[in-house]
């Protein structure tokens, strides 16, 4: 296997997650044509500006790691005040880790082609990709997001189906689609929690499970109108991003996205129903839909890497509100991320090695809309 291009991938993950890829200025671009003159005003003003720019960006890196980090420790110093670490790892040791492989197998062999057959369908209007090519992008970018934070593995699919001739526009308007549509089935799939669980979640839980759901709800419709009205526009920007909406305006592609993702969050609910088995707490569809709920609310806040900390707090604290202990809320936690952290990290880095990065050629961005059926 051909050895992974470390420089290459350092430099893609700067220009594509942290946005310091730019074009030249004019001043530079004279810079760069008739040499350095460092006397000139103009000149002098766009190297402070520059400066200014690399410091502001430093900045928030920094910002970004010392959250990181006091997430993590606000998460440790729970931990310590409130979880028995040897009842913990007691847990795990005496969890059932057939079901803990079910639920790797399932993960890789169902809902992640799932993930790929979504995303091909909302990127047949731009371009029709191999169903295979696209499950090892999943792969890549779930390994990239699994090792830096902010969600930098969103980027890494925009990169990638770039390269098979997707516009970036268009990409990233699918990314934005396919949260929406994320949200407004989980919040119909959370909706009888309050009637289900024996203690009625707080008003302010509800309240933010509705307004997710009518927000999404309306980033839908507004979708719809891109996708209609770009259509009549012969170039631009809105042209552009139309594209990436193009399957809203078909009825059949939209029944077909929503269906899958139903059936993704569906094989959620079935992982973590496994999680809790694996660990001897009796699931319930209540108690599996508050995991899945805390779990994405705490996702939404992507600071740390693999959203390491989060994502066992969220699943503990859903446990524990259903009647768990703590211990066993987060040993649920510990496994229903592993599962998905171990075998996604460890392909998609494989995919990575074999040059997936470091194709050279890019292709066209020339792009037809296919026709209507």
């Amino acid at each position: 296997m051909p050895m992974l291009r470390i420089e290459p991938v350092f430099r893609w993950l700067r220009w594509g997650v942290w946005g310091e890829r730019r074009s030249l200025s004019p001043v530079e671009v004279e810079r760069s044509s008739t040499g350095n003159r460092s006397d000139s005003p103009r000149t002098a003003f766009a190297s402070t500006k520059d400066g200014k720019r690399r410091v502001g960006e430093g900045t928030r890196r920094i910002l970004r790691w010392v959250a990181a980090a006091a997430v993590v420790g606000v998460c440790a110093f729970y931990l310590v005040r409130h979880v028995d670490p040897a009842q913990v790892g007691r847990a795990l040791a005496g969890a059932d880790y057939r079901l803990v492989g079910l639920m790797t197998v399932g993960h890789l062999a169902l809902l992640l082609p799932l993930k790929s057959l979504r995303w091909q369908t909302m990127l047949a209007p731009m371009q029709r990709l191999p169903l295979t090519t696209l499950y090892r992008y999943c792969l890549a970018g779930c390994a990239v997001t699994n090792l830096f934070p902010a969600r930098a593995g969103h980027a890494a699919r925009v990169v990638l189906v770039r390269r098979d001739g997707v516009p970036v526009t268009g990409a990233v308007g699918v990314q934005v689609l396919e949260e929406i549509c994320n949200a407004v089935v989980l919040g119909l799939l959370c909706t009888p929690l309050p009637f289900l669980l024996p203690l009625p979640l707080p008003r302010s839980v509800r309240l933010t499970l509705a307004l997710v759901t009518l927000g999404a709800a309306i980033g839908v419709a507004l979708s719809v109108w891109l996708a209609l009205a770009g259509r009549g526009r012969p170039s631009g920007l809105l042209r552009r991003v139309s594209d990436g909406v193009a399957w809203l305006g078909r009825g059949r592609a939209a029944l077909a996205v929503f269906g899958l993702t139903a059936a993704m969050w569906l094989l959620d609910l079935g992982q973590i129903a496994l999680a809790m088995a694996a660990v001897g707490m009796p699931p319930s569809y209540a108690g599996v839909a508050l995991v899945l709920l805390f779990v994405n609310l705490t996702n939404a806040v992507p600071v740390t890497p693999g959203q390491m900390g989060l994502f066992e707090a969220g699943a503990a604290a859903a446990c524990v509100a259903v009647g768990a202990t703590p211990e066993q809320g987060l040993a649920v936690g510990v496994l229903y991320h592993m599962m998905q952290f171990i075998p996604e990290t460890t392909l998609g880095l494989c995919v990575l090695g074999r040059g997936v990065l470091g194709r050279a050629p890019l292709v066209e961005e020339r792009v037809e809309i296919a026709p209507d059926r």
